[in-house]
């Protein structure tokens, strides 16, 4: 049996891709030992561990009533708001406590008020799912044992580190692939590509680090915010999967 730790990076809808990632997992001689994650790859991943298939949790993120847990917020602390009662979020999300879970499970979030970026290994799964997820300003910041929590992506968009003292292969997955670019000559390319890098900085390390790094430059031609593009996300997820666990056999 092939034995791996698995981080997740960040990238709202594009989390289709870590999906079918997962599903080629599922089909093969795999085992996952631990999963380090931010973002809706947290929500991903604390949906797997909790027993929710990675084509259930497809057809979920596909659902009109997932599309229905998010609406405008007329800028009130955020663009929009999320529903955290939502029926369909106790589908997602079965376990109560990181604790409950059989593997180790690892949710990136940073404490806006301290700047710290922090590794939660324990505490309520959902909660610290939704604080990980918190995109400032699309979503408000999710007070938690006295911390104000945002997306854990800001400082580590892939978080290996927790992963790193585990004696198995490291698998990497990043929705947001940083390719070499020319960069048109003007003031605010310029501004936009260095926010960029500096956002995403970490993928330079992750993308070293890793045993298996799979990403793909077609995940750019896809939004993170359209809902449109889950099945060719998942099959591009799938696919990359198995080109990159083939090609280190």
């Amino acid at each position: 049996m092939r034995e791996i730790t698995l981080a997740l990076s960040g990238g709202a809808a594009r989390g289709a891709y870590h999906l079918g990632v997962l599903q080629f997992i599922e089909e093969n001689d795999i085992h996952v030992n631990a999963i380090s994650a931010t973002s809706i790859g947290a929500v991903i991943g604390a949906s797997w561990l909790s027993g929710v298939s990675a084509k259930e949790q497809l057809a979920i993120f596909k659902s009109k009533e997932f599309k229905k847990v998010f609406s405008f917020n007329f800028f009130r602390k955020s663009i929009y708001s999320i529903d955290t009662n939502a029926k369909i979020l106790d589908r997602l999300v079965l376990k109560k406590n990181i604790q409950n879970l059989e593997i180790p499970f690892f949710v990136t979030a940073i404490d806006i008020n301290s700047g710290k970026n922090i590794y939660f290994d324990s505490g309520d799964l959902k909660t610290l799912c939704f604080a990980s997820s918190a995109l400032v300003p699309i979503f408000a910041p999710v007070k938690y044992n006295g911390y104000k929590l945002a997306d854990g992506g800001f400082i580590d968009h892939i978080p290996i580190q927790p992963l790193k003292s585990f004696p198995f292969e490291l698998v990497g997955v990043n929705l947001h692939p940083i390719y070499q670019s020319e960069v048109k000559d003007s003031i605010f390319s310029y501004i936009k590509r260095v926010l960029y890098i500096s956002m995403y900085r970490d993928s330079f390390e992750a993308k070293v680090n890793c045993d298996i790094y799979i990403t793909s430059k077609k995940l750019l031609d896809y939004s993170i915010f359209s809902f449109n593009h889950f099945d060719k996300l998942f099959e591009l997820g799938y696919q990359d999967a198995k080109e990159k666990f083939s090609s280190k056999l």
